[in-house]
């Protein structure tokens, strides 16, 4: 809604570099990379990864046209495809979760929290990037300082309810936790979580209540960086244990 010209080339431009990083990885993560249009040729849709090829890539085609028409002044094309854009960037920003649940001998991520946790995500890591660019003028800068706060807060909220409230159901998932929480990884996820998620959230209300830049710039960092460290120990605490 407070979008300015500079803001409709430089998202999706931003959104084309990491998606592209993550189609990287993905193709790196294959047992044949060389092998990767595969998937297209010979598609297997009862794979996740193979579905999420096909939603990635179609997101990047749509990126794509999104930065040729704004470059090019078809504005209203490209509002015209933008639900589009809205629908198959929701998919694949859920396709993880779904790629998280097939994985066997991974109790933690079988989580039907997940889903909420990647669009979470999703929406914290996006609001933190207008903030920094400084767009939308004062009423987009409140606006998308509540859209990081409420993410930020809800986010904390499930985490510590699922590990901290929440019984576990076997011993796996009780080790996978002390790591989190008392062993190795504790300083990057604890630490991701009030870097992260907690004190952004509080940031956002003084952020909120009265326009300050400044400040909201540096709870959108430090809610970027917190949340790589919350995802990077969530993805590796799992594999630590023995199966």
């Amino acid at each position: 809604r407070h979008a300015d010209e500079r803001t409709r080339l430089i998202v999706p431009i931003i959104a084309f570099v990491f998606l592209n990083i993550t189609l990287l990885f993905t193709v790196m993560d294959l047992h044949q990379p060389l092998r990767f249009w595969h998937m297209f040729v010979y598609p297997h849709f009862t794979s996740i990864l193979n579905l999420g090829a096909w939603v990635l890539t179609l997101y990047n085609f749509l990126l794509m046209a999104l930065i040729a028409l704004e470059w090019f002044g078809r504005k209203s094309v490209y509002d015209r495809l933008m639900p589009l854009v809205w629908v198959v960037a929701f998919l694949g920003t859920i396709y993880t979760a779904g790629l998280l649940g097939q994985s066997s001998a991974r109790e933690l991520w079988h989580a039907p929290t997940e889903v909420a946790q990647m669009l979470l995500a999703a929406t914290l890591a996006g609001s933190a990037v207008y903030l920094l660019l400084r767009t939308g003028g004062e009423a987009g800068g409140r606006d998308m300082t509540i859209v990081l706060g409420l993410s930020a807060a809800v986010a904390f909220t499930i985490y510590a309810a699922e590990l901290v409230v929440a019984p576990q159901r076997s011993e796996e998932a009780e080790y996978v936790v002390h790591l989190l929480l008392s062993g190795e990884l504790r300083s990057i996820f604890v630490g991701g979580l009030f870097l992260g998620f907690l004190l952004p959230a509080l940031m956002s209300v003084f952020g909120a209540r009265r326009p300050n830049p400044g400040l909201m710039s540096l709870a959108s960092a430090m809610g970027l960086v917190g949340l790589w460290m919350v995802k990077h120990a969530w993805l590796i605490a799992p594999q630590l244990v023995p199966l």
